[in-house]
């Protein structure tokens, strides 16, 4: 049995997309700061802390677990979820006319082992007008996602490029999963 170590709702869909047959499951997990590491770097620690919990917590004959871990990098500073409306407001005012990274780490659990990559996916944002920063930050859009945006959410309009792949930037990279997946022979 296949378990995605995770209850986003966009991770489910995009795995969807690969798989047909498994389970979401919660991964129990506080997630530390880890201030010593790189954007990059936590958003693996995140995925492997989630993996090794939920394997913990299932505990299953022939289970593989997939858990993930998105990190957001704006100039070497993690933007995490928006605490509030001020937070938002200033993430998205940050991320107006530049260029961050979107790290994605994945770890899969199968017989035993742990197999773990990280997708960068860097996004080009144009110059959000303040006004609609505002109004975005009066929707419940921001709350709920590193960076505090969905690029297939409002504020995908003012993303007119990215490098890299987009169902990363969404929370699951989909190539990178899938020859991993074909790799462990579980597609």
């Amino acid at each position: 049995m296949v378990y995605l170590a995770s209850t986003s709702p966009r991770r489910k869909e995009i795995l969807s997309m690969l798989l047909t047959d498994f389970s979401q499951v919660s991964p129990q997990v506080e997630e530390k700061e880890y201030p010593q590491l790189t954007p990059k770097e936590k958003a693996v620690r995140l995925s492997k802390d989630k993996c090794i919990a939920a394997v913990n917590h299932i505990r299953r004959k022939g289970m593989v677990v997939i858990a993930s871990d998105t990190v957001v990098d704006l100039e070497g500073r993690v933007l995490e979820k928006p605490k509030d409306r001020q937070d938002a407001v200033e993430m998205i005012s940050a991320l107006s006319g530049k260029v961050h990274h979107v790290y994605s780490a994945v770890t899969v659990y199968k017989a035993g082992k742990i197999y773990t990559f990280c997708d960068d996916t860097a996004v080009h944002f144009d110059t959000v007008p303040a006004e609609i920063i505002q109004q975005y930050a009066d929707s419940s859009e921001p709350y709920d996602k590193a960076g505090g945006y969905a690029i297939q959410g409002f504020m995908g309009k003012y993303i007119p490029k990215i490098e890299g792949d987009y169902y990363n930037v969404v929370g699951l990279p989909l190539e990178k999963l899938k020859n991993l997946l074909i790799f462990l022979e579980i597609l």
